[in-house]
């Protein structure tokens, strides 16, 4: 049974309280009304974005439908097991790919021989297990190409 006081809030816009920050870039005073929304610690905030989701939530609700069928459209016309081209560096062919249904790349070399096996150097996404999210900024192989760096 839904809450008829949850549901009267969701469609009522949550309007965040105005605490102003301020701080000073290049000499320049700047004030941020909204900036403790950053703040995931502070006990307000979490709240107050689920109360926003919440709202919404209500007021897209009729949209739901074409959501679904927008998104499903969009991942059909997305390639989601693709391979870059492959660049040379050094002795080696380098180059990324990604599988359907995982969600990050995995960084791969292979010896430019036809036949060569292919070795993984860094799968982000078994890297990622049991983590929020992952991200690498940069990787180098060595010179010797025997050790890799990200």
């Amino acid at each position: 049974m839904s809450n008829p006081a949850s549901a009267a809030a969701a469609t009522t816009p949550p309007v965040a309280e105005k605490r102003p920050q301020t701080s000073t870039l290049h000499g320049d005073p700047r004030v941020d009304d909204y900036g403790w929304l950053r703040e995931r610690t502070d006990p307000r905030t979490i709240p107050y974005l689920e109360a926003e989701n919440a709202y919404t939530e209500a007021m897209t609700a009729d949209t739901k439908p074409f959501q679904d069928a927008l998104y499903k459209e969009m991942l059909g016309r997305i390639q989601q097991t693709d391979m870059a081209v492959p660049y040379r560096k050094g002795s080696y062919l380098y180059y990324s790919r990604t599988i359907e249904g995982q969600q990050y790349a995995v960084f791969c070399r292979r010896k430019p021989a036809a036949d060569a096996p292919e070795e993984v150097m860094l799968d982000l996404n078994a890297m990622a297990v049991g983590l929020p999210f992952m991200a690498i900024g940069d990787f180098e192989v060595s010179p010797d190409e025997t050790k890799l760096a990200y």
